[in-house]
């Protein structure tokens, strides 16, 4: 039997996203080669990751120096070629952020999206938080030049003036293969890609910027400098919609408290800097770039706000995002563990010892109502599901965005947002190797000792009837992840799947095929 006894192999995989790459828009009128016709439409990339273990790392980051998307006759469009941006992948594990977005796509199909690493950087978590010269760093090596690539299931289409935004998990965090006793790490990229379009359930997004214009009609805000573009001209703006769902909290004035969405749509606030959390939705320019109407489409609504005047002024949306929590001032990203489940009035959390607050203390959160007519703290699920507080439970992840209050005998953290991850009773990730395979089961010899609390050393595994497969196969000149592939005995595969009585049952398999030396 086939043991990695050398290695502990690291995997997390989500059977949300195991579909990859997924088509979105239907063709328009025009030709469907790429860039035949001439006209153009917009590409936005926005990053996230899955969750890593908090006792392992306290930072994963990623330096990404371009992203290239690639059609179905091999034409390459470069999405990003700048200055390396890195991103901490633990910091997205509750939300996306734009990364990149470009307009003057040529028109067509593409099938791929390939990003260039320079650099991982994983930072160990720390076992003495208060010595800050001790925290150790690797840097592992790189399939090929850093180059990644995804595959679409189908190719998607980039039609004249539209927008099409791309959900990217690079899920580095676990991706990351420990070698024994810490002694180095392995990288095997692990990348799922989803189009963001009408109906789909992206994760809340995160975005940060400027008011420069106010729609007291469509109570909605054009909010800029938000996201990176390849657009000289660009401010990289974006559509804030204030919904029923929104919630507005002031820590300039009002000590993080919430307030009347009203007092966003006030002139005076032109000019001033929020971030707003919410669900990002599909910004459809019209056609020919013709800026004389705008078509928003989110699948709850449909509207079309025109503008009159078109100067220099004026400054274009790339993307449009339903507001959830809209913060003004300084707020604190406190990340933990559930420590006593919720009352009406809030909860107990053990925070992680990386983030803005440190203490061994259990940490009261308090929930914070609004007054009537307005909202108060949004909890919510990182999938974007609205909960309520007796779904807060012990011992479930959590973040809280919120202000401290120091004023009482212990501190308190008054919230703003509270983002809760909904672990799946019985969930496990397991990895290892295929020993048979069978209709709809296999065996597999686990790297972990302990499967569903049973030692074993050959684990049953029940495969659902709508199985999607994942084949990464890694050389020396890179990577490529596709849809689909053929589970054979002697392979490396990674499951997310769960404990049940009949044993252990799962809805998606990772094949790793490293091919390197």
């Amino acid at each position: 039997m086939k043991k990695f006894a050398n290695k502990i192999i690291v995997f997390l995989f989500s059977a949300a996203v195991a579909a990859a790459l997924v088509s979105c828009s239907s063709r328009g009128t025009g030709d469907s080669s790429t860039g035949a016709t001439g006209q153009t439409g917009t590409v936005g990339l926005l990053l996230t990751d899955k969750p890593a273990d908090p006792s392992l790392f306290e930072s994963i980051n990623a330096s990404i120096e371009k992203a290239v998307l690639i059609g179905d006759d091999d034409n390459k469009v470069v999405l990003y070629s700048g200055p390396t941006k890195t991103v901490d992948l633990l910091r997205l594990k509750n939300e996306s952020i734009p990364f990149t977005f470009k307009d003057d796509v040529p028109v067509g199909e593409y099938c791929k999206i390939r990003l260039i690493l320079s650099d991982l950087e994983l930072v160990l978590a720390d076992d003495t938080p208060a010595d800050s010269t001790d925290n150790e760093t690797y840097h592992p090596k790189l399939p090929g030049t850093g180059k990644l690539d995804m595959v679409a299931r189908d190719c998607f289409y980039v039609g004249p003036g539209e927008t099409i935004t791309l959900q990217i998990d690079i899920d580095g965090a676990n991706s990351i293969h420990v070698v024994a006793n810490k002694k180095g790490f392995n990288f095997r990229p692990v990348i799922f890609v989803d189009v963001i379009q009408q109906g789909f359930d992206a994760r809340l997004v995160r975005v940060d910027g400027v008011i420069s214009e106010i729609d007291t009609v469509q109570n909605s805000l054009l909010l800029c400098d938000a996201i990176p573009t390849e657009h000289h001209s660009s401010r990289g703006c974006i559509t804030i919609n204030l919904v029923k769902e929104s919630a507005f909290f002031d820590n300039v004035d009002f000590d993080g408290a919430p307030r009347p969405l009203s007092e966003l749509l006030a002139d005076d606030r032109i000019g001033e800097r929020i971030t707003v959390v919410g669900w990002p939705r599909t910004w459809v320019k019209p056609r020919d770039h013709d800026f004389d109407e705008y078509e928003y489409e989110d699948g709850y609504d449909e509207y079309e706000d025109e503008y009159d005047d078109h100067d220099s002024d004026v400054h274009i949306p790339w993307m449009a995002v339903d507001a959830l929590a809209i913060e003004y001032g300084e707020f604190l990203q406190v990340e933990g563990n559930v420590a006593t489940s919720a009352d009406s009035k809030g909860f107990d959390m053990n925070v992680s010892s990386s983030g803005p607050v440190i203490t061994t203390d259990l940490l009261a959160v308090a929930f914070q109502a609004g007054d009537a007519g307005y909202n108060g703290t949004r909890i919510v699920s990182k999938a974007g599901v609205l909960l309520e507080p007796m779904q807060v439970v012990a011992p479930l992840p959590v973040q809280v965005d919120g202000t401290l209050d120091l004023t009482g005998i212990d501190p308190v953290l008054k919230a703003a947002l509270v983002i809760l991850d909904e672990v799946v009773a019985g969930s496990e990730q397991i990895t290892g190797t295929v020993l048979t395979v069978a209709t709809d089961s296999l065996t597999v010899a686990p790297d972990q000792d302990i499967v569903c609390g049973v030692a074993t050393s050959e684990l049953f595994v029940a495969l659902t009837a709508d199985l999607d497969i994942l084949t990464v196969t890694i050389t020396e000149s890179g990577s490529e992840i596709v849809p689909g592939g053929v589970i054979k005995s002697g392979q490396t595969v990674g499951m997310n799947g769960r404990c049940e009585t009949t044993g252990y049952i799962t809805d998606n398999v990772v094949i790793v095929d490293d091919q390197r030396p």
